[in-house]
């Protein structure tokens, strides 16, 4: 048997030598090969469901809040979920990659996909009735109507997704960048005709938005598919190890739900916020505002953490240049980005105040999934899951709650709470990252490797 991989110290952590070699430069240089088109498949990604709420914002306030509370409740309650849960592929195909052992890629990544539809059928019967939840929840009747019914016709969407999502990890973990990048911008040219013909010329309105999410997301599963299943590049990894299925489902389980515990407790968050606003003066204004923001720091603030783990020096220095850069172009653009999504000028108006807020998140978010990257490469989501439910739960929401509904700062409150949130996660993450021991983590995916291949054996 041929002995897995096992890096040397000085490979985990730059030495003096390798410093003055130009180690972190020839890392820059890779790490950025990776990671600008990563960039752009997230951006790409994520202006699927933008494009949408946009196209829905300026058919009126009713028709913003709507498809905004909507949003957020799906990703609460599904897309979160499906994310959060494979991200154990990070741990294990990007793991089993670096170890050479090709063979079982493709069975994780199948078992992943199996795993992610039942628990789809699950979710669909919750948005089946967000209607009725949302105005048990104190929602206005009207919002919680349009919400409803569009998350209804996202159902279809949120199957397409638990196929993407499982590929675009495989194909990720093996340095496949480029087809990602070719069929996100191909999704996102096919998403932006496709909705304005389900809104404008069928006539579909909010739920033509929803419509055309879910059209896109298969188009983008069936291309993804046929890569996998036709490219050369794929040959060693697509291939199914049936008799280690179940056991590599367990391992996917094993570490999707600490995965899971650890993106969603922090998504929530944010997306709570948006549902909290639902309870403030004038929720129409508070929910399409912070709607909005919060669409612009997850646009913004998505980076890619999956390659973050290659170097935590070369990550960081890629962080700071992008936040210098992100920062101030949102600062400087901060009284036009309320038009792309709203008429309203009192809703233009209240995003522009809340940029300050905005760009400081982005910075704490653009630093913390640097670290939360390192967290699901090297396996430990349970810690990033824990300091989540400290950070965000016990310290940012009861201060952001508090200045929300107590001291009357509304969405300025509410936000600044999820800022506090970040900041504490960001301190936790960097005493424990500086604390690792590298050699410690090494020996750890060294045995997680020999334990798939005795399940093979």
């Amino acid at each position: 048997m041929e002995e897995p991989f096992l890096p040397r110290d000085e490979e985990l952590v730059p030495s003096k030598t390798t410093w003055q070699k130009g180690q972190l430069t020839v890392e820059l240089k890779i790490l950025s090969l990776l990671a600008a088109p990563m960039a752009i498949v997230t951006i790409a990604e994520y202006l699927l469901p933008v494009i949408s709420v946009i196209v829905a914002g300026h058919n009126g306030e009713l028709q913003l809040s709507g498809v905004a509370l909507a949003t957020s409740f799906t990703n609460v309650s599904g897309f979160s979920i499906l994310y959060g849960l494979v991200g154990a592929l990070e741990t294990l195909c990007g793991q089993a990659f670096g170890a050479k052992r090709y063979e079982i890629i493709g069975t994780y990544t199948y078992s992943a996909i199996a795993s992610n539809i039942p628990i789809c059928f699950l979710i669909s019967i919750l948005w089946i009735y967000i209607e009725k939840l949302l105005v048990s929840l104190g929602q206005d009747p009207d919002i919680s109507r349009v919400a409803g019914s569009y998350a209804f016709w996202l159902i279809p969407g949120l199957f397409g997704q638990a196929i993407v999502i499982p590929l675009t990890r495989y194909l990720q973990t093996q340095a496949l960048v480029l087809p990602l990048l070719y069929t996100a911008v191909a999704t996102l040219l096919f998403h932006v005709p496709v909705c304005w013909t389900m809104v404008s010329v069928f006539g579909l309105g909010s739920n033509g938005a929803a419509l055309a999410i879910s059209v896109s997301f298969w188009f983008y599963a069936l291309i993804l598919a046929c890569y996998v299943r036709f490219s050369t590049s794929c040959e060693k990894t697509r291939g199914l190890i049936s008799e280690d299925f179940v056991s590599c489902v367990k391992q996917f389980f094993q570490y999707g739900i600490p995965s899971a515990a650890m993106v969603c407790l922090e998504w929530w968050l944010f997306e709570l916020l948006v549902l909290w606003s639902g309870l403030l003066p004038n929720p129409k204004l508070e929910t399409s505002v912070l709607s909005i923001c919060t669409r612009v720091s997850n646009n913004l603030g998505a980076g890619n953490p999956q390659v973050a783990r290659l170097s935590v020096f070369s990550g960081l220095c890629l962080w700071l240049v992008e936040s210098i850069f992100f920062t101030t172009l949102l600062f400087t653009c901060k009284n036009i980005i309320g038009c792309a999504f709203s008429n309203s000028k009192e809703v233009v108006d209240y995003v522009a105040d809340l940029a300050p807020l905005l760009c400081l998140s982005f910075i704490l978010d653009g630093f913390t999934a640097i670290l939360n990257g390192v967290a699901r490469g090297s396996g430990w989501q349970h810690i990033g899951a824990w300091n989540n439910v400290v950070a965000y739960y016990l310290i940012g929401a009861p201060v952001g709650v508090y200045l929300a509904f107590y001291r009357h700062f509304n969405g300025k409150g509410l936000w600044s709470g999820v800022v506090v949130g970040s900041a504490v996660q960001a301190i936790v993450l960097s005493i424990v990252i500086s604390s690792m021991n590298w050699k410690e983590q090494a020996e750890k995916a060294r045995k997680r490797i020999l334990s798939s291949e005795k399940g093979l054996s």
